[in-house]
């Protein structure tokens, strides 16, 4: 095959691939242009896109993604930090206990975290603590069943040698298991940071002030109908570019595996080699920039919300000493009214006794 045929080959790939999506966009376009959908309730797509425009550059939306990849990154630590241990401990040595709880289990990972923010609030409190339990609770079972899964898929004969080494437990979790479970354990990271990153999006349209998922509420609460499709956009994008950060993640850590191109729509061959250390660099930079905004914006809004509330409380107490003032002055004026009623009767009566 010459180039000419192979280029052919791949404009009628890309065409078949992506035909529906760009038909999709060119009638989001055009409709609303011509009245078959209502302008007011569907917006053309190039309005939508300077909606866009605007918020990346006028109003933060760069502070609202990173607000929102904050808790996604801190709920996933959370996740990680108590069921890995856990499936280590219950796939490696307690295997009897794990079968116990497992019918347990898989009922508790069929509840919809979502259904459970009273809960969360309850316990937590309308802030952040509600959120991050939301994403905690979403990250915690795929990572839990499958690092299980892939710990009684390490190979017998591995674990036998091991023991005949008279190993501890511990370098048997961290030499033997980790290692023979390390896919498992990447695949329930990968199901839980898309499944927990959506349902942050509905988490905080309740008691947020930032985030991409209070962005498209606020602007739907404000009847901003351009803004909310761009902030439907922007959770699509985002989330589509997640995926494919943890896909890139996952060749280069499996990098002698057949490997996934990091772009879905590209038909060449994919070369996956280690981690370069720039790449490395630029990841945990990349990691410390989302932790510092987030931290620092969420701490900002929770500073702003106790000084509004505690406006809000001098504006009740205001509110309440003018109430008091104005009852004495009702008081005070309905005393005197009395008064006057009195000096009259008086009046009355001793023109009446001098009538006599």
């Amino acid at each position: 095959m010459n180039k000419v045929e192979k280029y052919n080959s791949y404009i009628q790939y890309y065409i078949l691939r992506y035909l529906g999506v760009a038909i999709f966009l060119l009638l989001w376009e055009v409709f609303p242009k011509f009245g078959v959908l209502d302008s007011q309730f569907v917006p053309p797509l190039s309005k939508v896109l300077e909606q866009v425009y605007n918020l990346w550059f006028h109003n933060g939306l760069f502070i609202h993604i990173m607000v929102s990849l904050w808790r996604v990154l801190i709920g996933l630590s959370i996740a990680i930090v108590i069921s890995v241990p856990l499936s280590f401990l219950l796939g490696g040595w307690f295997t009897g206990i794990a079968d116990i709880f497992d019918p347990l289990f898989r009922i508790l990972s069929q509840v919809n975290s979502f259904s459970l923010m009273p809960i969360f609030i309850l316990f937590f409190g309308i802030g952040e603590g509600a959120k991050l339990a939301v994403v905690t609770w979403v990250c915690i079972w795929p990572l839990l069943y499958n690092t299980i899964s892939g710990v009684r898929r390490v190979d017998p004969i591995l674990i036998k040698t091991a023991l005949s080494m008279k190993i501890n437990n511990l370098d048997m979790a961290r030499k033997v298991l980790l290692p023979g479970a390390k896919p498992s354990i990447f695949l329930g990271l990968r199901l839980g940071v898309e499944m927990s990153f959506f349902m942050l999006i509905a988490a905080e349209m309740i008691g947020a002030t930032a985030g991409v998922g209070w962005l498209f509420h606020n602007s739907a609460m404000n009847n901003q109908i351009p803004r909310m499709y761009a902030a439907g956009i922007c959770v699509v994008i985002l989330g589509i570019i997640l995926n494919r950060f943890l896909i890139y993640i996952q060749n280069k850590v499996f990098f002698w595996k057949e490997s996934t191109h990091i772009f879905s729509f590209a038909k060449w061959k994919n070369v996956v080699t280690k981690f370069k250390k720039a790449e490395i660099v630029t990841i945990v930079l990349s990691l410390i920039v989302i932790i510092g905004v987030g931290t620092y914006q969420v701490k900002l809004a929770q500073y702003s919300d106790s000084g509004g509330n505690f406006h809000m409380d001098i504006n009740k107490d205001t509110k309440n000493m003018e109430e008091h003032m104005n009852m004495d002055k009702d008081d005070k004026d309905m005393e005197k009214h009395m008064d006057m009623n009195k000096n009259n009767e008086d009046m009355e009566e001793h023109m009446h006794m001098d009538g006599k």
